[in-house]
């Protein structure tokens, strides 16, 4: 799924959770069939205050533990009693669960802004600098400096990684690496490993076995 705020888009596949601070607008957009399961976490319970949402990698430990909870144990549990010991463990499980970089930013400039959820919407376009720039009144220069000042990435890396965080749900929809490399416009199998690895540090083929 997709979940966005205001300034940023999160990418979050299968086995991955998100942090998500308290009273934090945000939109989330299911691309496919979506199993979802939340904790409400009340905000004196955390170690520290969370300001942004953050994506995490759910262990197998936490998923069955927040499935169990999300179950059996009520709003209203006694802090006590064995809920409280269960909902503790839980709480030390996933305040420690690893937190991965699957976060694109968006600009502020509406334009920019518009210009860069349209482009989310076909990933595997060229979508060249020249044509964006001309689309949003802007000289080449001037588009190249405006969006890494509003994003802190050159636009071609926010390309590369919007792409390669595209393919992890691909991925975790069982699609083939050759099929996903095509759908993202690369020019080779080879290609797209090449950019999956210098973004996300892992082959697509060893990340697809992760879970």
């Amino acid at each position: 799924m997709r979940l966005e705020t205001a300034d940023n888009c999160w990418i979050v596949p299968s086995h991955y959770g998100i942090w998500i601070p308290a009273y934090m607008e945000h939109a989330v957009w299911a691309m496919d069939d979506v199993f979802l399961e939340s904790l409400d976490i009340e905000t004196e319970l955390l170690d520290e205050t969370i300001s942004m949402c953050q994506a995490v990698t759910i262990s197998d430990v936490a998923k069955e533990l927040i499935h169990h909870a999300s179950e059996t144990i009520p709003e209203l549990y006694d802090e006590h009693g064995k809920d409280g010991k269960l909902v503790s463990v839980l709480l030390d499980i996933i305040f420690n669960l690893p937190q991965v970089d699957f976060v694109l930013p968006w600009p502020k400039n509406p334009a920019l802004n518009e210009m860069c959820r349209t482009i989310l919407e076909s990933p595997g376009a060229e979508h060249y600098i020249e044509i964006w720039s001309a689309k949003v009144g802007m000289s080449t220069r001037n588009f190249s400096r405006k969006f890494k000042t509003e994003t802190g990435l050159s636009f071609s890396l926010w390309k590369q990684k919007m792409r390669i965080f595209e393919s992890v749900i691909m991925l975790k929809q069982n699609k083939s690496v050759t099929t996903i490399a095509l759908e993202m416009g690369y020019s080779s199998t080879a290609a797209f490993s090449y950019s999956f690895k210098t973004i996300l540090g892992v082959p697509p083929t060893e990340y697809a076995g992760q879970s």
